[in-house]
């Protein structure tokens, strides 16, 4: 029989134990080498992009715009100084696939395989890490997300390419079979991967008349941009089948990062509409205007492909732009933003705090005060780095007095939002920047591509215990 002092010294130790767990020094995910991953990513493409065999004919790359474009590539951006189909050759643009395809897989497997090239199992941190850069789904090992996730963009680009590639056939029946191929293929990743480049001189203007081409972009830009804990859950959804234990379950991540994106397509699409409808759709077919509207309106979520000059469009688009590149993709993937989770969470902590409810729900479940509070900081933090952007290229490109200062400014904020955002889209600005701007962009596109994530890591570590608990005082808002 056990004595007091023996049982409160195995309780004692269990309380170690358990204690021992949330030691910060001990368990915290290292996540410098995931930025400096990205870092090293982006200067070895810019080497690859240096040299003589990545230029046209009669061509020059400079430093600056080599390291912009590597950097864009990486951060499946898609902003560009230069116009990669005139200025690279084949081997530089190949480089540029390269740099887009490491830089989409990016932050979720390479995680994911550090964990299992480690051969450890799961800290109570790591676990965190884990769940803040993808989700949270039962049973789901790092070695099957990571399994998973490749053959998803393995099946999703090749599916992607093969129907751009049986498109291009139809539509240029005399046309080199291999250029084709090329073309669909680079298309193919570089919507998947939400990245924007064109190997086109005009971009995806070429294919504005075809609706079909246009349609698969917009379908392989949605799965790049919908994420990937929820591509797994709905692998296991079985929605035709009328036994729910049958069935399967949504996680309410899955519903928040479906739902929200919903919204934001068809609100987008409709907002487009209705700017767009006297100025770039104008005399257009009304299955045109909705498919060019549709299809605006999915590349704001991060993707960065344009059908329309955007230079022309209405300001109300461009400042609604703002706000849907700014929200962007869903958490694991390859989009960029401040993810359609957190604006959800944002959404239900307000719509809480205006109904005086203590709790913040959706789609009935709680949402933990914690969560509420890593989706305020993510939206505080991001909000306050685009606005440093905004500033530090208002400095940099405004050099004249305000009375003499070109009428580009919503340019300028539009061009800040969509290299945070890893958008892409731009309203001429970016061709016109100055080496200071192109600086201070590179730097936004680096920050917004790495930093959501590895502040949502960050937050998600397991809380320090204190056990000194100040009083408790009142303070006036508003």
């Amino acid at each position: 029989m056990l004595r007091p002092a023996d049982i409160a010294r195995t309780l004692t130790l269990r309380d170690l134990q358990w204690m021992s767990v949330f030691q910060p020094h001990r368990r915290d995910p290292d996540l410098r080498p995931v930025a400096l991953g990205f870092l090293a990513l982006i200067l070895v493409g810019a080497g690859a992009l240096l040299l003589p065999a990545a230029h046209a004919a009669g061509h020059r790359l400079t430093v600056i715009d080599a390291l912009f474009v590597s950097t864009s590539a990486v951060c499946v951006t898609g902003l560009t100084p230069i116009n990669i189909a005139e200025t690279l050759s084949g081997f530089g643009q190949a480089v540029v696939l390269t740099l887009i395809q490491f830089g989409g897989l990016g932050i979720v497997t390479a995680s994911l395989m550090l964990v299992m090239l480690g051969r450890r199992r799961l800290s109570l941190a790591h676990e965190g890490a884990v769940a803040a850069t993808i989700g949270r789904l039962q049973r789901a090992r790092p070695a099957e997300l990571f399994r998973f996730s490749c053959l998803a963009v393995v099946l999703a680009e090749t599916a992607g390419a093969a129907g751009l590639f049986w498109r291009l056939r139809a539509v240029n029946p005399g046309a080199d079979q291999v250029q084709l191929l090329w073309q669909a293929v680079f298309h193919a990743v570089s919507a998947f991967c939400n990245a924007g480049f064109s190997i086109f001189p005009e971009g995806l203007v070429r294919w504005r008349g075809d609706a079909m081409l246009l349609s698969i972009i917009d379908v392989l830009v949605i799965l790049g941009g919908i994420g990937l804990l929820s591509l797994v859950n709905l692998r296991y959804f079985r929605f035709w089948r009328h036994d729910p234990r049958e069935r399967g379950q949504l996680t309410l991540q899955t519903r928040l990062a479906a739902t929200v994106s919903a919204l934001l397509l068809v609100g987008g699409t409709l907002a487009t509409l209705l700017f767009e409808w006297h100025a770039t759709l104008a005399g257009e077919p009304l299955g045109r205007r909705i498919s060019w509207a549709f299809f605006h309106a999915t590349s704001l979520r991060t993707a960065g492909f344009n059908v329309v000059d955007v230079t022309l469009m209405h300001p109300a688009t461009l400042v609604l732009g703002l706000g849907l590149m700014f929200v962007g993709g869903s958490p694991g993937s390859m989009a960029g933003g401040i993810k359609t989770v957190t604006f959800a969470v944002l959404f239900a902590t307000a719509r809480a705090a205006l109904q005086r409810k203590e709790n913040v729900e959706i789609f009935g479940r709680r949402i933990n005060a914690r969560t509420s509070a890593i989706a305020l900081m993510i939206g505080l933090v991001a909000a306050t780095i685009v606005g440093a952007g905004v500033i530090a290229l208002m400095f940099t490109e405004f050099r004249a007095p305000a009375s003499a200062a070109p009428d580009h400014w919503l340019g300028v904020i539009f061009e800040a939002v969509s290299a945070f955002g890893t958008v892409g889209l731009s309203a001429g600005v970016t061709p016109l920047l100055t080496m200071a701007g192109k600086l201070v962009v590179i730097a936004l596109m680096f920050i917004g591509r790495v930093a959501p994530m590895l502040l949502a890591v960050y937050l998600a570590r397991p809380v320090k215990r204190w056990h000194t608990r100040y009083a408790e005082e009142q303070v006036a808002l508003g």
